[in-house]
């Protein structure tokens, strides 16, 4: 579709479905139009922003008309008879206007680089002033809609055709699944603008579980084994503030081909390790989603990760999962705010962006000391009580998932992990298996779907409120 086709879409939509087209002037502007558009865009988007409605070609006229500008009347004129002959099935609207807001972003990139490099010197103060513009025009168009709304009567119809679609096709509105058994079948998997936050103590296994979540997800039920016909994965984006970028590598290389890291570090693979090593390597070259490491220092803030993943986007396709290890090593802009506010409003910005841009969202925070006198029973270890620093940080989460400590936790061979924080589903808990000389986190093979429940929730059993 040519640029033009792709403006025309869009518009033939806005004088066509009333309800596409009130969610547009909430979310848009004429500016996601080519130059030869702007006028007429924004002549359409101006009346339906006033009257909550799409006009007529009659009323549009009228209203240019009495402008006397005939020049204007007539382009006006030609446009609107090419839309009303152009085919266009406004079930597509959604999908062509993502990509009419990564025209426009791409373009605010690519016209910021030519004046950074105009000169062939940079002035830092009016670089920066040109990076915050277009940053706020980037968040502008991909704002997600501020709400919404229906009554009941209004909203049943949408909601019997999804559930008629789950009878048909059970994975109909399926998130992403991360590839363990547990947290799965309970919340269905991830979806877009949903966050997990994984919380740990110090050496707990945060940055291991992300990973490995971030890898599962990626081959999305492949394995190394093929060469072809994969299943559909998705793009990952990992965002790395602990590790260096050739660590990490060394990391994923470990756990995809199931070969210690200290012999991939120290170059001491034996034959059938070095096999298994280039199987790996070899699934990586095949395989078509992109698995993609970005170094950043501590500190880093939300700014600085939207401005490489509107870059990468801006470069290829946009990432489904964005992985920042971890939230409790970012900073906030506002240097004033107390350690514990800036935690919470990072949590937010990193939530934030997720609906945003609609991605998945991974990231972990510190655990606290248990408080001293709660002694060691399991009810005073677990808890969203546990998380450090802010409250608030799990507030803006979808999902929290806790790392058990437990004593000699060195000495067993699975992982304890609850779900302390849920929006969709009850709480459970699971295992999965360590693996930790080969960096791999593996799910357990005895636990079946229907296993997965937690055996302290009594509230299906409760039935006094069903009868």
């Amino acid at each position: 579709m040519s640029a033009n086709e792709l403006d025309f879409a869009i518009l033939k939509t806005l004088i066509t479905n009333k309800k596409h087209s009130l969610e547009f002037v909430h979310e848009c502007n004429e500016k996601l139009f080519e130059p030869d558009n702007w006028r007429f865009a924004k002549l359409i988007i101006d009346y339906i922003r006033i009257y909550r409605d799409v006009p007529t070609k009659r009323v549009i006229l009228e209203r240019v008309k009495a402008s006397r500008n005939d020049a204007f009347y007539e382009s006006v004129n030609s446009i609107y008879s090419k839309l009303e002959i152009f085919q266009y099935d406004d079930k597509e609207y959604k999908h062509d206007l993502e990509k009419i807001k990564t025209r426009f972003s791409e373009n605010l990139i690519s016209n910021l680089k030519n004046n950074l490099e105009r000169d062939g010197s940079i002035d830092v103060k009016k670089s920066l002033n040109e990076l915050q513009s277009v940053v706020s025009n980037i968040k502008s168009v991909n704002q997600v809609k501020a709400y919404d709304q229906g009554s009941l009567k209004e909203s049943i119809e949408d909601f019997t055709n999804r559930y008629k679609a789950k009878l048909k096709d059970p994975n109909y509105g399926v998130g992403l699944a991360t590839g363990y058994t547990f947290f799965d079948f309970a919340t269905s998997g991830l979806r877009p603008g949903e966050m997990l936050l994984i919380g740990a103590d110090t050496a707990g296994g945060k940055s291991a579980l992300l990973m490995n979540m971030a890898i599962n997800m990626w081959m999305g039920g492949n394995t190394t084994d093929m060469e072809k016909d994969f299943k559909e994965g998705c793009d990952v984006l990992y965002f790395s503030l602990e590790m260096p970028k050739d660590d990490l590598l060394e990391r994923v290389l470990s756990r995809l081909g199931m070969v210690q890291q200290k012999c991939i570090r120290d170059a001491k693979l034996d034959s059938d390790e070095q096999k298994r090593l280039t199987k790996a390597m070899k699934f990586i070259s095949n395989y078509p989603w992109d698995f993609e490491i970005v170094d950043v220092p501590r500190g880093a803030s939300i700014e600085t990760i939207e401005l490489i993943m509107n870059d990468i986007a801006a470069r290829r396709r946009k990432p489904k999962v964005v992985v920042v290890d971890y939230l409790t090593l970012m900073d906030y802009t506002e240097k004033e705010l107390d350690d514990w506010l800036k935690q919470g409003k990072i949590s937010e910005q990193l939530h934030e962006f997720g609906r945003i841009h609609e991605v998945v969202m991974l990231s972990a925070v510190q655990l606290n000391d248990p408080k001293a006198g709660s002694g060691k029973a399991p009810e005073n270890q677990v808890g969203l009580h546990r998380i450090g620093r802010s409250k608030m940080i799990m507030h803006n989460a979808n999902f929290g998932i806790q790392i058990e400590k437990r004593v000699n936790e060195e000495q067993y061979p699975d992982m304890s992990l609850h779900l302390i924080k849920s929006r969709r589903t009850e709480l459970t808990r699971g295992k999965i298996y360590k693996n930790f000389s080969c960096c791999a986190l593996l799910n357990d093979p005895h636990v079946s779907d229907a296993a997965v429940f937690d055996v302290d929730d009594i509230s299906d059993r409760v039935s006094i409120f069903n009868e």
